[in-house]
Formats: structure tokens, C-alpha cells, sequence
């Protein structure tokens, strides 16, 4: 029986397959200039920085600029995460980085749903649900209307909402209004924390009432941050192999899922952007299973704590649960 898996941390733009990119890249008659499609939207193993992963985003912003590419770009991701045996997947993006061309955050929002539920129509064995991201370096304003419109789709094709960007730019203390505002919609969320700023951020975070953290590898630095973590069952978005590309992480042995794993903290695998990173979940499993000593149990339990962290209504939740207890990979 195939392993059933999750992904909760998984950016739209980062994770476009080659079909589409050759596809819209042809649209707006974009010049690859030699290169091959992945050599422009992937990371080579030598990726020294943060700086040099984001320069793979250039190609899909300009790409992703139509509710025509925004709807087969995200129909497309569902049904490849389908197809891989994923039963949950949360997909997000920031809708202010998609206006280019004259579309509204609306607009993009609406394109990004249709996609979805066409993919999940398609491929009825996943349930997906998209996370509106503010970002660290847009503007209050910006960031507000995001929030905002997560209210207004809330539970009609929006699960939630992230804050990503360059982690450190503008300090964590500046967005407590923007989270206390979501606590008080009661719009589930995300933050993006401990990637590459430090664990002060992550309590900081927690403390805005994050029930989830992305990335979170800075925990490790604190005693107090790790109890806080396993106290208030937080769940960790971690992606190993998009950490080490950025420099988050110096190398596989000191990255520290298996040490919060072990610590009994609700760590999860994912994979950040599958196509930047040239990964999957099959790839990042495979990877910690090797390196780190997980068993098939141990994935299991993570895939599980992901399902219980998953931003769904709880009749859904609870469905999705037993169908993954009844029906999962067994060592």
C-alpha cells in the first residue's frame, strides 16, 4: 500500500512543473537563452544562499501574472501532488506579487480557488486548501488587505493565512496588529519563523497565537523555545532539503527535525517549493529516512500530527483522519 502523505508547506510559484513553465514562458515569449527550463526555475546542488534560491523566482512571477496561468498553474500543481499519493496539501502564495499585468488581489485569489477545485474534481483523492501570504518586505497596507480578503474566502477555497519574505528584514514585533487582527477574524495562520532570523522569533510568533510555525529550525538554539513548542503542541512545517539549499541549515547532521522529533515536538516534512528544489516528498522521506533514522512509523506519525495541524473545518479534518488511520502504509 502506498504511502498516504501531506504537504503543508508547499509555495504555488516555486513549485510550477516544466510543462507549464515551457507552456506560459511560450504565451509571453520569454528567451531562455540557452538555458533549459529546470536550469531556470531550480537550484543546482552548489546554492550558497537565500539571495541565490530566490533568484528562481523571477521566471514564475513573470509567468503568473493572468487568472489564465494563476487557474492552470494551480489545477496542474494538484493534480502532480495527487498523482504522488498526497491526500492534504495546503498550497500558498501571496497575491500581491501576481498584479503586473492589471489583476486585482481578488482576482488573483479567485483564479488560484477555480484552479484548486478543478484539480481536486479532477483528482478527487486530495483535498487541497490555498494560505494567503502577507509579506515581510510589502507594505502595512498591503499586508492588511491580504488578511482582509483570507476573511472574506475563509472557508470557500482559503484555509489560512503565512507571512514569508526575507525573515530579518523588518523585525517580527512589527506584524503583531496584522496577526492579533487575523486571531480576531479567527483566520487560522501560519508564520514563517526560525528559518534564517533566530528562535526569539519563533516565540514571538507563538505568542501572536501561531498554531504553526514555517521552517522553525532556530528552535533548536533554545531549551525555553523547544518546551514552548511541545507545551502548546505546535506544529513544525519543516523542509530539509529547501534548508540546506539555503544555507538554514550547514549540513544533513545538524539539521534538527530528528532531535525535535525525538524531543516529542510535532514536527512535519515537507518540501517548500518542489520545483526550486527539485524535490518531492517521496525525495525529502527518503532523504531523512537515510540520514536521519526515521522509520515508515515515524513518517507516519508526522504525516499524521500534519493532518491534525491541517486549517480545515473539523467534521472535514476528522474524515480525512480516520480515512489516513484506515487506510496507511504499514512496515
Amino acid at each position: 500500500m502506498k504511502r498516504l502523505e501531506t504537504d503543508l508547506h508547499l509555495h504555488l510559484d516555486g513549485s510550477l512543473s516544466t510543462d507549464v513553465v515551457r507552456l506560459l514562458a511560450a504565451e509571453i515569449g520569454y528567451d531562455f537563452e540557452g538555458k533549459s527550463v529546470k536550469e531556470s526555475i531550480s537550484v543546482g546542488d552548489d546554492c550558497k544562499s537565500l539571495v541565490e534560491y530566490l533568484k528562481c523566482f523571477d521566471l514564475p512571477a513573470q509567468l503568473l501574472q493572468t487568472e489564465d496561468a494563476l487557474e492552470l498553474a494551480s489545477k496542474d500543481l494538484v493534480i502532480r501532488l495527487a498523482e504522488q499519493g498526497l491526500i492534504y496539501t495546503e498550497i500558498r502564495f501571496a497575491p500581491q506579487l501576481h498584479m503586473r499585468k492589471g489583476l486585482t488581489k481578488e482576482k488573483v485569489v479567485q483564479a488560484v480557488i477555480r484552479g484548486v477545485e478543478k484539480g481536486t474534481k479532477e483528482a478527487p483523492s486530495i483535498t487541497a486548501g490555498i494560505l494567503l501570504c502577507s509579506m515581510v518586505n510589502g507594505s502595512d497596507k498591503e499586508n492588511e488587505e491580504t488578511f482582509d480578503l483570507a476573511g472574506g474566502y475563509l472557508n470557500k477555497g482559503v484555509a489560512g493565512v503565512d507571512i514569508a519574505g526575507p525573515e530579518g528584514m523588518v523585525p517580527m514585533a512589527h506584524f503583531e496588529p496584522l496577526f492579533k487582527k487575523a486571531y480576531q477574524m479567527d483566520i487560522p495562520f501560519t508564520i514563517h519563523a526560525g528559518e534564517c532570523g533566530d528562535c526569539e522569533n519563533i516565540i514571538k510568533a507563538v505568542a501572536y497565537g501561531a498554531k504553526r510555525i514555517g521552517h522553525g529550525c532556530a528552535a533548536i538554539q533554545s531549551e525555553a523555545c523547544m518546551d514552548l513548542l511541545k507545551r502548546e503542541k505546535i506544529i513544525l512545517e519543516m523542509c530539509v532539503i529547501s534548508n540546506l539549499q539555503t544555507k538554514a541549515v550547514p549540513s544533513i547532521k545538524e539539521h534538527p527535525l530528528k532531535a525535535f522529533y525525538d524531543r516529542g515536538i510535532r514536527v512535519t516534512y515537507n518540501t517548500d517549493n518542489t520545483t526550486v528544489s527539485d524535490t518531492s516528498l517521496l525525495k525529502e522521506a527518503e532523504m531523512i529516512k537515510e540520514h536521519m533514522g526515521f522509520t515508515e512509523a515515524d513518517l507516519r506519525q508526522m504525516n499524521r500530527y500534519a493532518l491534525e495541524g491541517a486549517f480545515l473545518k473539523q467534521e472535514e479534518k476528522e474524515k480525512i483522519i480516520a480515512f489516513f488511520d484506515n487506510n496507511n502504509y504499514n512496515e
